[in-house]
């Protein structure tokens, strides 16, 4: 089976982490004997640096593990005409698809990530070339997709392809608007962080986390600031970067936390399973997740995980491996850690990575050869 997978993102660029997800998916597609696997990506340049496009190279291959992506760039100019945006995204797709073809054979499946860009201008080519669709649906903002201006690129990707989403709210929601939908998670690498623990004697939590709007790393701050002033000994780490880091760093300080509370920046896999394997609560204080792959890789090391109910990680948190909160809640936020933590040796680490390797690369890639099968019969 030969499957073109057409991200909307993909970290090629300053942000090493933008559509981390797509990459992990076509590496662990590729793993498969039976698939040959490669990618098509525009690149949206920003309008900022004119000049630098100008000047760059439009067209490159990557080889990357298992698979290759192909690279198309182009002007992103939807503040400017958003409709148009999408017209060039599509025809720019189109172009690429068929210098591809140049030197490799037809897909039997296209799997688009995100309803638009991606999703829509793949459903246009696979229309038009008559190759069945996939479309996988990631982002916490996905309902705007299908409403006021987009609702025309929305309803055209639900009718012509086979549309999944990353988590069983998300599709319940696609099944609310009348189509089905089914469910493919994102890929986790379980086995990267089934290390061995290290017992710690005090509470040391941990977050994996964008610095950013909604991941709300300051109510964290402040559940620990809480248990600090019962006379608890604890700590927090917190792994990732973003826009917000000065404001929480400017937070911790007017709080008096500084000596608890580590920033590490952005790691490596390896480094975060490392990391993870050093502390005994997992938090997640977000407004909205649709999945969350940190909530998932902490039970895979073997930690208990305290979220709030923001959607995607109340699919794989219960009383076996945590607990969940109200969002904002931060007295409810710290009592479920101290409960968490004083309870820690009743969270059976097996249990919990047993939990995880729902998610595994296998198990995920098993789920979307199912999906393949199942479209690829109908079409005959």
């Amino acid at each position: 089976m030969k499957v073109l997978v057409i991200p909307s993102w993909y970290p090629n660029g300053t942000d090493k982490l933008m559509g981390i997800y797509h990459k992990e998916y076509a590496e662990a597609l590729s793993e498969n004997k039976n698939v040959a696997v490669d990618m098509l990506y525009i690149d949206r340049q920003r309008l900022n640096a004119p000049i630098k496009y100008v000047m760059m190279k439009k067209n490159e291959i990557i080889k990357e593990k298992g698979y290759n992506v192909y690279i198309k760039k182009m002007l992103d100019i939807h503040k400017i005409n958003e409709d148009y945006q999408i017209k060039r995204y599509t025809k720019k797709l189109e172009e690429l698809y068929l210098e591809y073809l140049k030197t490799n054979e037809k897909p039997d499946i296209i799997h688009a990530h995100v309803t638009i860009p991606a999703g829509y201008a793949a459903c246009v080519l696979g229309k038009k070339y008559n190759i069945p669709v996939v479309v996988t649906e990631h982002a916490s903002y996905f309902k705007r997709f299908f409403k006021d201006k987009n609702k025309k690129y929305g309803e055209y990707v639900l009718k012509n392809s086979k549309f999944t989403t990353v988590s069983n709210y998300m599709a319940k929601e696609i099944k609310k608007m009348g189509y089905e939908c089914q469910v493919i998670p994102n890929v986790v690498d379980t086995q990267n962080f089934q290390i061995e623990r290290k017992e710690q004697k005090s509470l040391k939590l941990v977050t994996v986390s964008a610095l950013r709007q909604g991941k709300r790393i300051d109510d964290i701050i402040e559940a620990l600031k809480l248990i600090i002033d019962d006379k608890i000994k604890a700590s927090l780490t917190i792994i990732g970067d973003g826009f917000l880091e000065d404001y929480y760093k400017k937070k911790c300080n007017l709080l008096g936390m500084d000596k608890y509370v580590n920033f590490v920046g952005r790691k490596n896999k390896q480094e975060i399973a490392q990391i993870l394997g050093e502390h005994n609560v997992f938090v997640i204080a977000s407004e909205k997740e649709t999945f969350c792959i940190p909530g998932v890789e902490a039970l895979a090391s073997g930690m208990p995980v305290v979220a709030t109910k923001c959607l995607g990680p109340e699919e794989y948190i219960d009383d076996t491996c945590g607990k969940l909160v109200e969002v904002g809640n931060i007295k409810e936020l710290k009592e479920a850690i101290l409960e968490v933590y004083q309870n820690r040796d009743k969270y059976d680490k097996e249990t919990l990575r047993k939990i995880a390797n729902k998610y595994s690369r296998k198990s995920v890639i098993n789920k979307a050869l199912e999906i393949y099968n199942e479209v690829l019969e109908t079409n005959c």
